[in-house]
């Protein structure tokens, strides 16, 4: 699947990463200077100032971003999400509108190096109107996907799936991988992707979806207000390593 990358204000198209790149923050870090908290209250003071309108429908957009060793975002928006932006034009219009704005981003951190790293959220334009909490966190305002056993038990059978169904003979891949995957409102898995992007990676990208596929377990999609909603979920693989 070929990723399309939005800067926020440039078009860039590509399919690989140019470092390693991080698949969440680590914990304690964050993507906005002064927390999620303070992201939320200057996209709330945009859309004041800038006399933005809320949508007419209870629409809602779950957004990725990649933000790069300087601070750099970028919306990332693939070819799958062409069915949901369409349902939800008017939530994809003013976030992106509104990440535009936004100033304070600031890099992840590791071994003391500024590093790439994701970061997700779902935006509910009626929480930044009449909805709008002066202590809003746009990271709590939604319960994220799940899956019984917790994750650790997951990503060990992701590990041991990968090992039994991979075609090693066709590419023998190293080092650290992202696998990513939605998680759509039934619980299932869907719209994988693997990153970056390797020789022989179609076949291997087909051999890793059929490996998910034969993982036993059911998610629980993310919910907010008690509704189910599409998620998209990253997963760091070492192929180097069962563990």
């Amino acid at each position: 699947m070929k990723k399309i990358i939005l800067f926020l204000f440039t078009l860039y198209f590509g399919s690989s990463f140019s470092q390693k790149t991080l698949a969440k923050y680590p914990e304690g870090q964050f993507p906005y200077k002064g927390g999620t908290i303070q992201l939320s209250s200057e996209m709330q003071d945009y859309f004041l100032k800038s006399g933005s309108k809320p949508c007419d429908k209870n629409e809602m957009y779950f957004v990725s971003i990649k933000i790069d060793e300087n601070g750099k975002p970028a919306l990332i928006k693939k070819k799958s999400d062409e069915s949901i932006i369409e349902k939800n034009k008017c939530a994809f219009t003013l976030v992106v509108k509104s990440l535009g704005s936004l100033k304070n981003w600031q890099p992840a951190e590791q071994d003391g190096k500024t590093i790439p790293a994701y970061f997700d959220f779902l935006f509910q334009p009626k929480d930044f109107f009449e909805n709008y909490k002066p202590d809003y966190d746009i990271i709590k305002a939604y319960q994220s996907a799940a899956i019984p056993g917790g994750m650790k038990a997951f990503r060990k059978d992701v590990l041991e799936s990968l090992y039994n169904y991979l075609d090693w003979e066709s590419y023998n891949p190293k080092g650290t991988f992202i696998i990513s995957f939605a998680i759509d409102e039934n619980g299932d898995i869907v719209n994988v992707d693997l990153e970056p992007k390797v020789e022989n990676n179609k076949i291997l990208l087909e051999d890793v979806k059929f490996a998910l596929k034969k993982i036993k377990g059911k998610w629980s999609p993310a919910k907010t207000k008690g509704v189910p909603v599409s998620s998209w979920f990253r997963m760091p693989i070492n192929f180097n390593s069962r563990e």
